[in-house]
């Protein structure tokens, strides 16, 4: 059992530890290499290319830490026991949220500027036209800025405090840390719940400020919480492959967490296709408008394919017990579904540069992708580089560490 809080086999490997600001300048240099290669595909139109590659990087990025940050809640709230051993690594992707927030700077300065090269309706009201038009008073620099200066804030505040109390709980094994943190779960699980619906209509959906959509910030939420599962049992089997935490994380909780992953890409499923069906038949110009954009300029492409690789061959692939128990094919499963997530943060951010899809175009998305991902990562490494991996003075770890599933 897992009892000492500086057990090597509960903290990163000392390798990766060094490598967090070199990871930082390769994306850094990612991140220049794509607007390199934007440029290529259309140099009148690079500002628009590189912000909106930029913001849906980042929201890669920021749903799996926000995923992470609902996921440590809710095992607060139902008091769960087998998630005891897996829930710290959770709290760690959850707090680099403050840090995240840093890299939505940028995106507050272009709007200050008055640049219109991301969010179309950062214009004078006799610039715009239609729907648009009539939200300006909700849609406005200022605005917008105040509203994601109070989400961001939310988050932080959330995480930060979650975190610190139960490291706190390291040094001092209170078992009073734990009920504290169960008793404000509930009214911070609606405070996230209100913030990150808020978010993904102003963030991304008001990329189209035409268009709406009630369910956009569900159907965001649940690509973020598939991104998210995913992401952490790549860690844990990296981590494990390492060395790391072989005895506190077993097959049982890489099940628990498959299935819980497989629920959410089936939830995300069932979100985008009761939103496109309730348009399809209303047949409402602007309502239809959002599903005209990406089908048009070659977009289409990718709006079949997101279909089978984030849907039909995931819920064909991970329907199975055995696959869920297998370590290769849940590593496998992970790897796809980060991917499929990545396509539909592509999907729902890119069209709307209404620059044609284009091999090019995947390329240099892919790349800055690769640089944002690098300070993902190198954030992570920081905000574990003094941190057990476990946290080993929970009440419950007992619990997780006898876990097991039941055959049915």
């Amino acid at each position: 059992m897992i009892q000492i809080k500086n057990d090597e086999s509960i903290r990163i490997p000392e390798s990766w530890r060094s490598k967090a600001i070199p990871m930082i300048v390769v994306g850094i240099i990612a991140v220049g290499i794509s607007f390199f290669l934007f440029r290529l595909v259309s140099d009148k139109d690079v500002m628009k290319l590189v912000s909106h590659s930029y913001l849906a990087n980042l929201m890669f990025c920021m749903t799996i830490a926000i995923g992470a940050m609902f996921f440590v809640l809710v095992q607060y709230v139902v008091r769960s026991g087998w998630s005891a051993t897996v829930r710290r690594l959770a709290e760690i992707i959850s707090s680099v949220i403050p840090w995240l927030a840093m890299l939505f700077i940028p995106i507050l300065v272009m709007l200050v500027l008055g640049r219109k090269d991301l969010y179309e309706w950062n214009a004078s009201r006799e610039e715009l036209h239609g729907l648009a038009a009539e939200k300006t008073g909700y849609l406005n620099w200022w605005f917008f800025s105040l509203r994601s200066v109070i989400y961001l804030s939310i988050w932080s505040v959330i995480v930060t405090w979650v975190h610190r109390m139960s490291r706190r709980q390291d040094e001092t094994g209170e078992v009073e840390i734990t009920l504290k943190i169960q008793k404000y779960s509930g009214p911070m699980i609606v405070l996230f719940a209100l913030s990150v619906s808020f978010a993904a209509f102003d963030w991304v959906m008001s990329l189209q400020a035409d268009w709406y959509s009630t369910i956009f910030g569900v159907y965001m939420f649940a690509g973020g919480m598939v991104a998210f599962f995913a992401t952490m049992m790549l860690l844990f089997d990296l981590l494990q492959r390492c060395g790391k935490l072989r005895d506190a994380v077993n097959v049982e909780h890489f099940h628990d967490m498959s299935k819980i992953m497989f629920g959410f890409n089936m939830f995300w499923a069932y979100c985008g296709f009761s939103q496109f069906m309730l348009y399809w038949y209303a047949d409402i110009p602007e309502e239809t408008s959002w599903f005209r954009t990406r089908i048009e300029n070659g977009w289409d492409t990718l709006s079949y394919v997101l279909i089978a690789v984030h849907f039909i061959i995931p819920f064909l692939g991970l329907m199975s017990r055995h696959v869920r128990r297998n370590r290769v094919g849940v590593v496998f499963w992970c790897a796809w579904l980060l991917v499929a997530h990545w396509m539909d943060m592509v999907f729902m951010v890119m069209p709307n540069t209404h620059v044609p899809a284009s091999g090019l175009l995947f390329i240099a998305h892919l790349i800055g992708t690769i640089g944002m991902v690098s300070i993902f990562a190198a954030f992570l490494i920081l905000r574990a580089s003094d941190v057990p991996l476990v946290a080993h003075r929970d009440p419950r770890l007992r619990e997780a560490l006898t876990y097991s599933n039941p055959i049915l």
